[in-house]
């Protein structure tokens, strides 16, 4: 008897484990993904054959709270050619309904540059040149890390009227 009551009680066990692990999974809360605009580039003091590129970053933060980002790395990319990236652990807290100016510096993959220049010289330059721009926003351990893809068009020519 007692052989059945162990086996009782450790299903019984077993099964609240299983309610509790249940109920933690949605404690996790639901994010919105921050969208990101590419507000501007500063081309910094070159530092030996490494030119360092500040990039101005507007992140709009669409939750109703606060994010706090441990670190981010960066990708930018010239028609699907990755031709800056870069990491950076000094970032501003995301404010809940705000967009907040952030700074990053990226450097060059000279080989993917070299690759883009071969590109428009195969092709030419167009009126707009494709870029897209991805990242990975780190958050403490208890939030999940969120992965952001923008594109769209640079427009190269003036319009014709």
């Amino acid at each position: 008897m007692t052989f059945v009551l162990n086996n009782q009680l450790r299903g019984l066990l077993l099964f609240f484990i299983g309610l509790i692990l249940a109920g933690c999974s949605n404690l996790q809360p639901k994010l919105e993904q921050p969208t990101v605009k590419v507000a501007g580039l500063q081309l910094l003091p070159a530092q030996g054959f490494s030119q360092p590129i500040e990039v101005s970053l507007l992140i709009a933060n669409p939750n109703d709270r606060d994010l706090h980002l441990r670190g981010m790395s960066y990708t930018i990319g010239i028609e699907n050619f990755d031709v800056l990236s870069g990491v950076s652990d000094q970032l501003p807290t995301l404010m809940a309904y705000q967009e907040t100016p952030v700074k990053v510096v990226v450097s060059a993959n000279v080989l993917q540059l070299v690759r883009l220049i071969e590109h428009f010289g195969r092709n030419g330059v167009k009126e707009n040149v494709n870029y897209n721009f991805s990242a990975k926003l780190d958050f403490s351990a208890w939030l999940p890390a969120l992965r952001i893809n923008e594109a769209g068009k640079i427009p190269l020519a003036a319009k014709k009227r």
